[in-house]
């Protein structure tokens, strides 16, 4: 594979840099590593997919973690409204309602749809994988993995890859509660800054419609972490490299960032 000079490639462009490059490329996902032997792992097809439990148990300051993974949260300003109708009386209380799927369950792979400067330095990255043939990546997983594994979407329309969906915050209701798969690709939006792919499947029916644990929970309540449920599954989906290449980061310079080289 031939040397790509990345910071001569954006001069060439009128010198937009990672943010309008990335732009130009919407159509290519992309893998952040902080080591250079997962990178080359991926290339050969080896994929490490992880439980949603993980994510919500991993420390590092909301960058790969997120406490809320997993789970859609309603929790309107003032608290949240009971009415008793056998008793006749509306009380408001401090608490929100949840919905959480089986978080053990459901196994992901995250991808970004962004090539920038912020995600390379944000994920610590030294090597980045672009796959530039989505359509025959996913397909690709798809088939290497088992015949009973399920992937979110209607009946007759499921995918194993979904464009993860941002939201402002716990203080408004939707339907998405009643449908596992949607919220396997739901986050705050304050994670916007990684613009996630995801890939998702589960080898239950943790997916399907309403089944997911619904709860009243007091504001303010921490969730101690539980690795009994941190799971992970391990795809071996073959030779990547003809539908994907690696972008390896050499260090810092004194002058801001060095090129990326291919």
């Amino acid at each position: 594979m031939g040397l790509f000079n990345w910071r001569k490639h954006v001069n060439s462009h009128q010198a937009l840099g990672f943010v309008s490059y990335s732009s130009v490329m919407r159509h290519r996902l992309y893998r952040y590593y902080d080591k250079q032997q997962w990178a080359n792992a991926f290339l050969d097809g080896k994929l490490r997919f992880r439980s949603l439990s993980f994510f919500r148990d991993y420390e590092d300051e909301q960058v790969r973690g997120d406490k809320n993974e997993g789970k859609m949260i309603f929790s309107p300003e003032g608290g949240l409204v009971l009415n008793n109708q056998t008793q006749g009386y509306t009380s408001t209380v401090p608490w929100s309602f949840t919905a959480t799927v089986h978080l053990e369950e459901i196994f992901v792979f995250c991808l970004s749809r962004s090539f920038t400067q912020e995600l390379r330095e944000r994920f610590n990255a030294v090597a980045c994988v672009e796959i530039f043939n989505i359509k025959a990546f996913c397909a690709r997983l798809e088939s290497a993995l088992p015949a009973i594994a399920t992937f979110p979407g209607k009946p007759g329309r499921t995918r194993l890859g979904q464009t993860v969906e941002y939201y402002e915050g716990p203080d408004g209701c939707n339907p998405t509660w009643a449908c596992p798969d949607m919220i396997a690709a739901l986050k705050f939006k304050t994670f916007a800054w990684q613009d996630e792919y995801r890939l998702v499947f589960s080898l239950t029916n943790a997916l399907a419609f309403e089944n997911a644990q619904y709860a009243l929970v007091r504001n303010g309540s921490a969730q101690q972490p539980k690795p009994a449920e941190h799971r992970h599954y391990d795809l071996n989906a073959g030779n990547l490299r003809d539908i994907c290449r690696i972008y390896e980061f050499e260090r810092q310079t004194e002058g801001g960032s060095a090129p990326a080289h291919c």
